[in-house]
């Protein structure tokens, strides 16, 4: 069966000071995995290598076997609120439509698929009764829905999460909680990146450490909240 992620041998990064190397990562359908790891540790580096972002001085990446340019259309990435023009003035379902870009093509007007895949993505993060509000005029938990919303429209089999507990508040994070719990169920595979060891211990499967290189691959059930958050301040938490 091909994999939604395998990482093989990889170093990414800038030119002369590669972030990452010799990472070798392999994600599962239906995994939710965490992604930790204290600040400059590659994180971001490697969301980016896996959205084509970052160049590759060697090893590979393939998304369900194929290289993350090719695959693009199949990954959705949710980036962090900030990342986001909240002021720009379009609704909340042109700002899930724009998750389709990819599938539509530059210059052509949205089909039939085009616009059931945007209700069913507002449906599924219950924003259809918002989908003609401003998006500048929506709390924080509102603008990470419209954000995932806006992922799920492309239909993808690999989901990128950075850093989407950030900023909102408790029944927001048990909202969203609960949607990637059906998401993985149904089989897409969730990749997120997170500061909130709480979080990350209570809903992923699996989770991740990164030290420039994988230092940690265990259930989430394995360590302590305390353990991850030593590990998210540099000291290594033993895998074993």
């Amino acid at each position: 069966m091909t994999l939604p992620l395998s990482i093989r041998n990889l170093t990414a990064g800038y030119p002369q000071q590669p972030v990452l190397e010799g990472l070798n990562l392999d994600l599962e359908a239906g995994e939710f995995v965490g992604l930790i790891g204290a600040n400059g540790a590659g994180k971001t580096t490697l969301l980016r290598s896996i959205l084509g972002l970052v160049p590759i001085h060697c090893g590979s990446i393939q998304v369900l076997g194929k290289p993350p340019i090719t695959a693009r259309a199949q990954i959705g990435y949710v980036p962090q609120k900030h990342l986001f023009q909240w002021d720009f003035p379009i609704t909340v379902e042109q700002a899930v439509l724009s998750g389709r870009t990819k599938a539509i093509g530059w210059f052509r007007r949205a089909g039939t698929s085009d616009w059931r895949a945007v209700y069913s993505a507002l449906d599924r993060t219950e924003l259809t009764p918002l989908r003609n509000r401003v998006i500048g005029e929506l709390s924080g938990g509102q603008k990470q829905r419209v954000l995932l919303a806006r992922a799920l429209a492309s239909d993808p089999q690999l989901l990128l999460l950075d850093e989407p507990f950030t900023g909102i508040d408790a029944p927001t994070q048990t909202c969203l909680n609960r949607l990637y719990q059906e998401l993985t169920a149904s089989g897409l595979a969730i990749l997120m990146s997170t500061h909130d060891m709480v979080a990350a211990r209570a809903y992923c499967s699996r989770i991740i450490g990164l030290q420039r290189c994988l230092v940690l691959d265990a259930p989430a059930s394995q360590h302590s909240v305390e353990e991850l958050y030593t590990f998210l301040h540099h000291d290594r938490v033993s895998p074993a």
